[in-house]
C-alpha cells in the first residue's frame, strides 16, 4: 500500500513550528477501529521537516493502541500570541527508538519533566513519527 503525500497543507508547517514547541501543549484526538474517539494532551510535538512531525511515546494508553491500529491522529494547538486555532491530520509512519530525533526529544521531553516538577514520570519509549496530511486554520 503506497503511502500518500499531504493532501491540504494550507498553512505551511514550518509557519506554526513555534505554536508546536511552545508554551501551550496541543491536544490529540485518536479514535479506535470502530470510532470511539479518545484526546488527551501531548507533552511536546516536534517539527522535522516540511512535511513531518514526531510526537513522545511515553505509556502504554489508549492513545497508543489507536495510532497502532488506525495509523491516523489529529492534532489541535492555537497560536498563543492570536488565540488562532489550528487542525493538523496526521499518518504514523514509524516509531524510532535511537537515533538523533529520539536524543533529541529525549532531553526536550527531561527539560519539561524538569520545569513541572515530574522528573520520574517522563520515560520517553519512542518517538512517533508522522506524515502531516492536512494543515489547517480553524475558522472563528
Amino acid at each position: 500500500m503506497s503511502t500518500p503525500e499531504p493532501s491540504d497543507l494550507s498553512v505551511p508547517l514550518k509557519t506554526v513550528r513555534r505554536m508546536l514547541e511552545g508554551l501551550m501543549p496541543p491536544s490529540m484526538t485518536t479514535v479506535t477501529p470502530d470510532g470511539m474517539p479518545h484526546v488527551n494532551h501531548v507533552s511536546h510535538a516536534e517539527y522535522v521537516d516540511e512535511h513531518h512531525v514526531a510526537l513522545t511515546w511515553q505509556f502504554q494508553n489508549t492513545s497508543r493502541a489507536n495510532i497502532l491500529a488506525t495509523h491516523r491522529a489529529c492534532l489541535s494547538f492555537d497560536d498563543p500570541s492570536s488565540g488562532t486555532g489550528f487542525l493538523m491530520q496526521l499518518e504514523h509512519l514509524r516509531t524510532e527508538t535511537e537515533g538523533p530525533l529520539f536524543e533529541r526529544l529525549r532531553a526536550k521531553l527531561a527539560g519539561i519533566a524538569s520545569h513541572s516538577g515530574m522528573e520520574g514520570v517522563f520515560d520517553l519509549r519512542g518517538a512517533d513519527v508522522y506524515r502531516v496530511l492536512e494543515l489547517r486554520r480553524v475558522p472563528g
